[in-house]
């Protein structure tokens, strides 16, 4: 066989399809971790929201710019 025979080629382009199902299933493992982390980190700052603001005190909402460096620092 001739390094372009049909046979070959076949042989050629399902490693390379093997080898594409492979990279996918990673990456789409990646992506699921980084989608799990992304939930997780959301639910951890509504918490640390909930309790600034109950140390701060109910009736107090909380003013982003109150807690600002002034540009000088």
């Amino acid at each position: 066989m001739n390094p372009t025979s049909p046979d070959s080629r076949l042989e050629d382009m399902e490693v390379k399809i093997a080898f594409l199902e492979n990279a996918l299933s990673q990456l789409d493992e990646v992506v699921r971790e980084l989608a799990d982390d992304n939930v997780r980190l959301k639910r951890e700052v509504a918490e640390l929201r909930e309790r600034m603001q109950a140390a701060m005190g109910a009736g107090e909402a909380m003013d982003p710019e109150r807690y600002q460096v002034p540009p000088h620092y």
